[in-house]
């Protein structure tokens, strides 16, 4: 009886002791998942939290930017600024001439007693990015190389290129397909009549993400070249220019035939033509109907506006916008109007030739015909005649398409508002050494003799001619330290020997010398170089540079080049990204690359 009874009380006591096991896991578990979801709403709070400070230190450099616009970038920032349910803080430090780096910190709910912030540091300049890409840019007046010349890096030719004997060019060549001197199609608009067509933004409750513009060439051939009349409100990004098939009546969002970007650094706040070239030349067809359209993102502050002619005139098409292009059977609603916009069709073959000598290319060639060419790399051609490829050839390649200059009109005109004021202008011709110089418009010539030291500040825009006897030594002011600065001349620049236009010395910083003279009529070179000691960059969109003999440069881009005997081009990969300032009234904006969240 004893026994059962101790035998029933220790069942019973290891009874209880798993149901306090039980209860103690049990008891554990509830715990951990109160905890567990405790830190999960606080993980959530935190990143909701977070992501506010966030809104708040970009509304912070949304904030700044336009402020430094607003007062011609004397704003320096602010302690604590409220909005919403949090607030932020912004600083702003100059770095030179036109740049600014904004540093702006998101607090929620405040900067005394903050529960969660972030910090968005950025540079914002005032200046316009110009992408140097290639030791020499020809346009369709092609390149002539006379005897021993080296070119360190490449050439992009849109015209042919012509050899003497023992050229050395180390990268890659292209010699893009011929260009027609005249568009094949084009409208525009006069007075009254020229109105505008906002995008890429909302507008009385439309989305305009594409627009696009018909158009039926007037001859069969392939399509090289688009110029589109347009301007940009803020800085919008870079958008997409494509070539469609119609159908319908419409885009063919299945039939897109080549695409091209429009650069935004070419387009300024007033209407100009900016040119687009694509990835490929598509062949065309006469009289059929093909659509040219852009698509943008969307962006309130950051948009387009395409030029539009409200008396119809072009009678070879009609414009429509579309807020879904690409995405199921897509809607697309007329404007009322004509698209200002000009396209160029391809015109005769071209070619790189040199001399029985032969030239030699370290990299690749690309161009319909190569004949006495050493070339280091591949070779895309459809005819080549006695010259050698070290890596593989590709006969029966499409030609190169031509590429678009790295600086626009709007971009010069630009410039030249920035110092076209009576504070800004001096009359009447220079004709002997100053020590400083710009910014500033010269309404006649500017004429340096010899020993001249000048230090600069741009833009400079002289209406006349610039000489430059020997020896003299122009240099851009340090306070632009990694800026870049631009002497603008109408008419011709010649210079003799030992002349050298320098940057600050800092970076990829250079002092370019731009001429807007047109060689292309007369045929008289825009910018003439003597012999021996000469550098710089140099611009002729439309003028024909010699470059002389026994001179080294950092790049040069026209219409034309006559590289004669003896020059050295040493292309620097800095000049791919250079920034020119745009002076006291140009705009600032984010320099791309420079976003940093921390």
């Amino acid at each position: 009886m004893i026994k059962s009874f101790f035998n029933t009380r220790g069942e019973n006591g290891q009874i209880l002791v798993v149901v306090f096991a039980a209860l103690g896991v049990m008891l554990f578990t509830l715990l951990f998942l109160i905890g567990g979801a405790q830190v999960y709403f606080q993980n959530s709070n935190y990143s909701l939290l977070s992501e506010k400070a966030n809104v708040l230190a970009e509304a912070g450099v949304d904030k700044a930017i336009a402020s430094l616009n607003k007062t011609g970038g004397d704003y320096t920032g602010e302690t604590e600024t409220a909005l919403a349910d949090g607030a932020y803080l912004v600083t702003v430090t100059s770095t030179d001439a036109a740049t600014k780096v904004i540093e702006s910190t998101g607090y929620m709910p405040n900067k005394n007693n903050p529960k969660a912030k972030r910090t968005i540091k950025i540079t914002a300049s005032r200046g316009v990015g110009v992408a140097f890409n290639y030791g020499l840019q020809v346009g369709e007046g092609g390149l002539e190389l006379g005897n021993s010349n080296i070119v360190t890096g490449s050439i992009y030719s849109n015209g042919n290129i012509v050899s003497g004997s023992s050229n050395t060019i180390t990268g890659d060549v292209w010699v893009a397909s011929g260009l027609q001197p005249s568009s094949d199609q084009q409208t525009d608009c006069i007075g009254v009549n020229c109105q505008y067509f906002l995008f890429g933004k909302n507008v009385s409750g439309e989305d305009r993400l594409a627009v696009a513009q018909s158009f039926k060439p007037s001859s069969s051939g392939i399509l090289n070249k688009v110029s589109i009349r347009i301007k940009k409100f803020g800085n919008p990004a870079d958008i997409t220019v494509r070539i469609l098939q119609d159908k319908n009546g419409k885009p063919d969002k299945n039939a897109i035939l080549t695409s091209g970007t429009l650069y935004s650094s070419l387009v300024t706040a007033e209407y100009d033509l900016i040119d687009v070239t694509f990835n490929s030349s598509p062949a065309l067809s006469q009289d059929t109907p093909y659509w040219l359209m852009v698509e943008s993102s969307f962006n309130p502050a950051n948009y387009w506006s395409w030029q539009n002619d409200l008396a119809q005139s072009y009678p070879r098409g009609n414009p429509g916008w579309s807020d879904n292009w690409s995405v199921g059977n897509p809607t697309w609603n007329p404007i009322n109007g004509d698209l200002s916009f000009l396209s160029f069709m391809g015109g005769s073959l071209t070619s790189i030739r040199a001399d029985s000598n032969k030239m030699t290319v370290g990299g690749s060639v690309h161009a319909n015909t190569i004949e006495n060419v050493i070339i280091g790399q591949d070779a895309y051609y459809q005819t080549l005649i006695t010259s050698t490829v070290s890596g593989v050839s590709h006969p029966g390649s499409a030609d190169p398409p031509p590429k678009v200059f790295p600086i626009s009109n709007a971009n010069v005109a630009d410039w030249k508002n920035q110092v076209d004021t009576a504070e800004t202008t001096i009359v009447g011709d220079i004709t002997s050494c100053v020590s400083t110089l710009g910014p500033v418009k010269i309404v006649g010539n500017v004429n340096f003799n010899s020993g001249c030291r000048v230090t600069v500040k741009s833009p400079i825009w002289i209406t006349g001619n610039l000489t430059l006897n020997s020896n003299n030594i122009l240099t851009l002011d340090s306070s632009y330290q990694g800026a870049s600065g631009v002497i603008i001349v109408d008419g011709k620049i010649e210079m003799n020997s030992n002349n050298h236009l320098n940057g600050t010395g800092i970076g990829s910083s250079l002092l370019m010398a731009l001429t807007a003279y047109d060689s292309r009529a007369d045929g008289v070179s825009a910018i003439k170089v003597n012999s021996n000691g000469n550098s710089g960059v140099y611009y002729a969109a439309t003028g024909i540079i010699e470059p002389g003999t026994g001179n080294s440069f950092k790049e040069l881009t026209a219409w034309k080049i006559k590289l004669i005997n003896n020059s050295e081009i040493n292309y620097e990969t800095g000049l791919s990204s250079s920034l020119f300032s745009s002076g006291p009234s140009g705009s600032y904006s984010l320099v791309k690359g420079t976003y940093q969240v921390k």
